[in-house]
């Protein structure tokens, strides 16, 4: 399949880095990092999450839903 054919849709994606111990939410990775990094602190790498919310506009629903209702009754015959 070409990348011509892919279906595209326009969503905003938001990521947050925190600091599963502390709850913590770090401005950027250079912040994370130098955290980790920062020996009077215990943060590890280990103590960081990163959480992805990605928001898609109706429009962008409904045009998802139609592909995979025609995925759908493609397997079906």
């Amino acid at each position: 399949m070409a990348n011509d054919d892919l279906l595209k849709i326009d969503c905003t994606t938001t990521i947050t880095i925190r600091n599963t111990q502390t709850n913590y939410v770090y401005a950027d990775e250079a912040e994370k990092d130098a955290d980790i990094a920062d020996p009077n602190t215990a943060t590890t790498a280990e103590h960081i999450a990163q959480d992805i919310k990605v928001e898609v506009s109706p429009k962008g629903l409904n045009a998802l839903q139609k592909v995979f209702k025609n995925n759908n009754d493609d397997s079906n015959t």
